[in-house]
């Protein structure tokens, strides 16, 4: 009998050191589960409060986990996204609908490249907004693979502006090609002028040549040489000046380079008319000899009336008459 006691009493001692590892166990696998959920009570209240609307897709493609953020985005609930056929047929636009159909299932399939789509969604309210998806493949602690987690944000503003700045880009390239189209035709016009001008003084220019090449040479010709030589000197004579349309060449002037002969007037009250023609055939890019023709003068008489407005004009010497106009 005291041998079998022993026993007993031995086993009592080995299942009471069974129980008390057991109870450890109990409560170390009780502390571990509690610290697991608590973790994941971390986690899902940071995804549920999160600002984005987070997303969680198993491997077959249906949403094992919804943020109520989705509310505030598509004035749909979690639970109504999550018992619906899917996002795509619940919300996406219709012209996004392939394209947000081949992302997903890349994703799902660990095949993209390039982990963010941006699509259409239309609202509860029938709104039509952008969003923004990234995703990324969720493993456990083994490596097995439980799917994708997807982050959506609403870019409809971000879109807005984009397309604000676009239309803003084209319109300063409408206007930067409708005043490269203006300039052009004032460049055409600015040369015509000054090709007229240049022809006119050309031609004064030789006919007046023309009738001082006479007038040397009259009296040692012959009577008849004589009489032939003095009627082409009348009709050089007749024809010989020419003078210039002023308001021809004001007009283009005008059109040319608006507002330049009322900027010098208003600026520089003491100007006259000779001033002012003076003023636009150098504002033309006229030179003095070309000028000359024009006004049927000499060049030197052009340089005079160049000094004599300089003064008029007050400009410095070290300032050229041409660049101040050019300015003005």
């Amino acid at each position: 009998m005291t041998g079998e006691k022993r026993d007993h009493t031995k086993r009592i001692e080995e299942l009471e050191q069974e129980l008390s590892r057991l109870k450890l166990d109990l409560e170390n696998s009780k502390f571990q589960e509690e610290q697991e959920r608590e973790k994941r009570l971390f986690y899902q209240l940071i995804a549920e409060f999160a600002f984005a609307w987070e997303l969680w897709f198993k491997p077959n493609g249906n949403i094992k986990y919804c943020s109520p953020s989705c509310y505030d985005l598509t004035g749909y609930t979690a639970n109504q996204i999550i018992a619906s056929p899917g996002i795509a047929a619940l919300l996406v636009y219709d012209a996004d609908k392939e394209k947000y159909s081949n992302f997903l299932t890349g994703a799902l399939n660990q095949t993209l490249v390039n982990q963010t789509l941006e699509f259409r969604v239309l609202t509860r309210t029938k709104q039509l907004r952008w969003f923004m998806m990234n995703v990324r493949g969720v493993y456990d602690k083994i490596g097995k693979y439980l799917g994708i987690r997807a982050s959506v944000i609403d870019i409809s503003r971000l879109k807005d502006a984009m397309g604000h700045i676009s239309e803003l880009e084209r319109s300063k390239e409408f206007d930067s090609r409708n005043k490269q189209r203006l300039q052009t035709e004032l460049e055409l016009k600015d040369r015509e002028l000054v090709s007229f001008l240049l022809q006119l003084s050309q031609k004064n220019e030789l006919l007046t040549k023309a009738v001082h090449l006479i007038q040397s040479n009259e009296f040692s010709q012959t009577k008849k040489p004589a009489l032939i030589l003095q009627q082409l000197k009348d009709m050089l004579q007749a024809n010989a000046v020419q003078p210039v349309d002023w308001s021809m060449v004001e007009n283009q002037v005008e059109k040319i380079h608006p507002g330049f002969l009322d900027r010098l007037q208003k600026r520089h009250a003491v100007v006259s008319v000779n001033d002012k023609k003076l003023c636009s055939y150098i504002r033309l890019g006229l030179s003095s000899k070309e000028i000359a023709g024009l006004l049927n003068i000499t060049s030197k008489s052009v340089e005079i009336s160049r000094v004599r407005l300089r003064k008029k004009l007050g400009i410095k010497t070290q300032i050229r008459l041409v660049k101040y106009l050019e300015q003005l």
